[in-house]
């Protein structure tokens, strides 16, 4: 981008074009259907239509395309503001931008700290300077926290009960499965009266988990004696 002199070079796969922008170009972003020249960046997709005026090129329209991934969260490294992503077949390390979103279920904003490895997410993203730049992550299953009550390892189905009801699950074919932190457990290695924590998408009443964890211990209380209460 050069705002002052009013120019865009866009590569494409083969080539790259040099293009004026009009004094009328309109600028769509995938988060703002109303933006701005100064809204543009180096590292977005975009879609360009325009004008061949006797072999210069003059922008009547400028479109930003949403470029998203989704995998399984493999690591994420807050001090360094990194992400590992597991999506089809390979890791994928993404920078999160300082204000990257965190999207969760219902809309709701949330934090990084939210999101959590072997959580399926998905991350629209940009590549300035041919780096991949985390600039929202999805993180929209439901949660539900109980104890384990069955488990069918051939019909991969699993039933939890909490102090609010019981759910069955169906074990999605790239579910992970968190065992005390450690990420790559097994099926086989969940037990009866396990307290398990699982994220999962209800599908037209089938509920699909996709990250089943062990649930974190319960901070013990803390009591605390006034000074003179005893002898």
């Amino acid at each position: 981008m050069n705002p002052n002199q009013r120019m865009l070079h866009v590569r494409g796969l083969l080539l790259g074009k040099d293009f004026n922008i009009g004094s009328s170009c309109a600028f769509v972003l995938w988060d703002n259907p109303a933006g701005a020249m100064s809204d543009l960046r180096a590292g977005e997709k975009v879609k360009v239509s325009y004008q061949n005026a006797n072999g210069v090129l003059v922008a009547d329209r400028i479109e930003q395309k949403m470029m998203r991934e989704e995998g399984t969260v493999k690591a994420i490294e807050q001090a360094a503001h990194t992400m590992t992503l597991h999506s089809r077949g390979m890791d994928k390390t993404l920078q999160i931008a300082d204000d990257c979103k965190v999207i969760l279920r219902n809309d709701h904003s949330g934090q990084l700290p939210d999101v959590q490895p072997g959580n399926f997410v998905t991350v629209t993203y940009e590549t300035p300077d041919n780096k991949l730049t985390a600039l929202q992550i999805a993180q929209t299953s439901a949660k539900f926290s109980g104890t384990l009550t069955a488990i069918d390892l051939q019909d991969k189905t699993l039933k939890a009960k909490s102090t609010f009801g019981t759910k069955t699950f169906k074990v999605g074919d790239n579910c992970e499965i968190v065992l005390n932190g450690n990420m790559g457990g097994q099926l086989s290695d969940l037990k009866p009266n396990d307290k398990l924590v699982f994220n999962y998408d209800e599908v037209n009443g089938v509920n699909i988990v996709n990250r089943i964890a062990t649930a974190p211990e319960p901070k013990p209380e803390t009591t605390s004696v006034q000074p003179g209460m005893y002898p």
